[in-house]
């Protein structure tokens, strides 16, 4: 009996082909796997591709934008070069101008004072020719006049702070004129160079005693009425002043009646 048991005793089945289904499966993973690393190195690719095309063109826009800010810097300087250029000779032609209305002032200026002297010396002339004129008519009043020798002069103090001394003398006589009043009053004139006004001037000299080419003329002026005047003068050097007061003898002429020696001419007026 024993024996029939293990005659009939079945076999059993070994399982066929195992280790082959095993490989076909790690292959299979391995292929995934394979696959899946070429997905992913791909997509790297052309995500970096794309990148390095990105990076390129923002290279090349940057160098384009920095070309045009150069550009555009040359182009500021050469404009602000050329503002400069303006500015500068804006600056030159206006200095320029300057300078000219400068000159002009000074130009003026001298031409004023040459007028003047040119005024002052024509006056000069026509006090000479007026002594020339008169020069027949000479009386006690002369240049050559001085009240410290004079015997009939006589000197009074004054309550003017300006005035050092007050001199009148008996012996002054008019100055023989060359104008004729007969029939209507006299006319004093203050224009320099009129007839009237050179003998004016010369009876002043005379009587304060100084040269007229030597006497400067700061004023003269009405003394108060229509026949009275007051002159300020000076030597040239201005060391002496005086202030001479004259009054108008009918159909004789300009007769000094006061001399008043001054500290100074300024202020006297």
């Amino acid at each position: 009996m024993a024996e029939i048991g293990r005659r009939y005793k079945p076999k059993e089945k070994k399982p066929k082909n195992t280790g082959k289904k095993k490989m076909d499966k790690i292959l299979n993973v391995l292929i995934g796997v394979v696959v899946v690393l070429i997905l992913i190195v791909a997509g790297f690719i052309v995500i970096g591709g794309s990148d390095s095309k990105d990076t390129a063109n923002d290279k090349v826009a940057k160098t384009v934008e920095q070309d045009n800010d150069k550009q555009d810097e040359k182009i500021v300087e050469k404009n602000n070069s050329k503002e400069l250029e303006k500015e500068k000779a804006k600056q030159a032609e206006e200095s320029q101008k300057k300078d000219e209305q400068d000159q002009t002032q000074t130009e003026d200026t001298n031409d004023v004072n040459s007028a003047a002297e040119n005024t002052s010396e024509e006056n000069n002339s026509n006090l000479a020719t007026d002594e020339e004129s008169n020069s027949t008519a000479t009386n006690s009043n002369s240049s050559s006049y001085n009240y410290e020798e004079s015997e009939t002069a006589t000197t009074e103090t004054s309550g003017d702070a300006n005035v050092l001394k007050v001199v009148t003398d008996s012996n002054w006589k008019p100055t023989k004129t060359s104008q004729k009043d007969k029939g209507s009053s006299h006319v004093s004139s203050y224009t320099k160079g009129s007839v009237d006004w050179n003998e004016k001037i010369t009876t002043i000299a005379n009587t304060a005693g100084l040269d007229e080419k030597d006497m400067i003329v700061w004023y003269v002026k009405n003394g108060g009425s229509p026949d009275t005047s007051v002159g300020i003068v000076s030597s040239k050097d201005k060391e002496k002043s005086y202030r001479v007061s004259l009054k108008w003898v009918p159909e004789e002429g300009w007769k000094p009646t006061k001399l008043e020696v001054l500290k100074t001419y300024k202020g006297a007026y």
